[in-house]
């Protein structure tokens, strides 16, 4: 068996699990069914980033701090927040049981958050990728502390979502490649007939790393309305928050969501077409063969090119968007087909990548 340690957020933001779930799918296909999955939790609730952080809490086994029995361990517990009781690696386990780390895409691949699993790496001299990094920032990059930069030297295999994040790292070798959420799904369907519309829910009141922007929440709320008057359509939300506000804005629209992001696979599965500026729902959705069209709202949206969805901006007419609509509805099944060749073929070139750098 492969123990495989893997950046990533757990019960933080959906689009994270979908490229880990890509990602070790394409780690199936290269190894079998030999992996284990670890993940190092850099969920915010979990692992803070902050400069400041209270000096008594470590990310160990707190083996220690567990077996004692005084009076009041557990208030202290609450207060300072003692010990790491998440199912998720401690930073004081044995590195030389981990075969394999894998940095599963995302804008946060390095930062304060990330340290310990760079240390760990540099420590135990870990074969290390980096599949489907993105949303890169060249000049906080250029202040990334100097592990990152060894880590990023030694890599085995460098992919980016984009293409200005593979000319950032352009100098570690890192090549562009659609993201890994594409592999997502583990099996995909021809859409022959657009019958249901999936509409991607999000809005600027939630929490910093799951919200959008007024003015994209604002047209979404607009766009949203109006098509429900033409077609049959569910709202998806992928965040918990999402769901009061979704459901006050539209009561009428049932809304899809589920705390476990595998669950996504049969959420979207149910649509033929998908709309929305989440881009990794329009990367699950492309991985079952299911045609999108992304709201591009950040510098992250440029990923769903990779997934050969139809790009729109902020303001685009609703007229105009219908118009689009139906040009996809009466060429859905060439569209759906297409995705599954280039999920196909990119699985493909993954491997041939893989194989070549791993050797093993």
């Amino acid at each position: 068996m492969k123990n495989i340690l893997i950046s990533t957020t757990r019960q933080w933001n959906p689009g994270d699990e979908f490229i880990m779930m890509g990602s070790l799918n394409i780690m199936k296909e290269l190894y079998g069914n030999i992996i284990n999955p670890i993940i190092f939790n850099r969920n915010p609730d979990i692992r803070g980033g902050a400069n400041f952080r209270n000096s008594t809490r470590n990310y160990r086994f707190s083996y220690k701090w567990d077996k004692s029995t005084f009076k009041g361990k557990g208030g202290l517990h609450e207060l300072f927040r003692i010990g790491h009781y998440d199912n998720s690696w401690k930073d004081d386990m044995n590195i030389s049981n981990i075969d394999m780390a894998l940095f599963a895409g995302s804008p946060e691949w390095y930062g304060k958050r990330l340290k310990a699993m760079y240390q760990a790496i540099e420590k135990g001299d870990i074969p290390t990728i980096f599949l489907g990094l993105g949303a890169g920032d060249s000049i906080d990059f250029a202040k990334s502390d100097a592990i990152v930069d060894r880590v990023l030297t030694m890599a085995k295999v460098i992919m980016t979502r984009d293409k200005q994040t593979e000319k950032m790292l352009k100098k570690y070798g890192a090549m562009y490649m659609p993201c890994p959420a594409l592999f997502a799904a583990p099996s995909n369907k021809i859409v022959k007939e657009v019958k249901k519309i999936g509409l991607i829910y999000a809005t600027h009141e939630t929490l910093k790393g799951n919200n959008v922007s007024k003015s994209m929440h604002d047209y979404i709320i607009d766009l949203y309305k109006e098509l429900n008057k033409i077609y049959d359509v569910e709202l998806v939300c992928h965040y918990i928050d999402e769901i009061d506000k979704a459901k006050d804005e539209f009561p009428d629209i049932d809304i899809n969501y589920s705390y476990d992001s595998k669950d996504y696979i049969d959420i979207y599965n149910k649509f033929d077409l998908v709309i929305g500026g989440r881009v990794h729902g329009i990367g699950m959705s492309a991985s079952l063969g299911i045609p999108g069209i992304m709201i591009k709202h950040d510098s992250r949206s440029s990923t769903t090119d990779g997934f050969l969805a139809t790009s729109i901006n902020i303001g685009t007419s609703v007229n105009d968007i219908v118009e689009i609509i139906e040009a996809k509805s009466k060429n859905i099944e060439n569209e759906s087909k297409k995705l599954n060749e280039h999920k196909k073929e990119t699985m493909s070139k993954y491997l041939e990548i893989l194989k070549e750098r791993l050797h093993d």
